[in-house]
């Protein structure tokens, strides 16, 4: 009996606008239909669309995500900020 696979891990990525920010209203409003993607947090001005979104989702579905917006969106992990001097 082969062993059972375990879910990818969940993890966070940054999702970006390449040219129109309306590309990223856009993708945002498809969310619905991606039961594997979870929104944590938009950024962007109060007064117009979000320039930047922070999804958790697991790896196999970033990549499946980021070959269907290519040239449109980057996704990419989100990595801590770190400062040095």
């Amino acid at each position: 009996m082969p062993a059972p696979v375990s879910p990818a891990p969940i993890t966070r990525y940054i999702v970006r606008a390449a040219h129109d920010d309306n590309e990223l209203v856009r993708f945002l409003a498809t969310l619905g239909t991606e039961p594997g993607v979870q929104v944590v947090d938009l950024i962007g001005p109060s007064s117009g669309p979000p320039h930047t979104a922070v999804v958790e989702t697991d790896a196999p579905t970033a990549e499946r995500l980021r070959q269907q917006t290519l040239d449109q969106l980057t996704i990419e992990p989100d990595q801590p900020l770190s400062l040095s001097d």
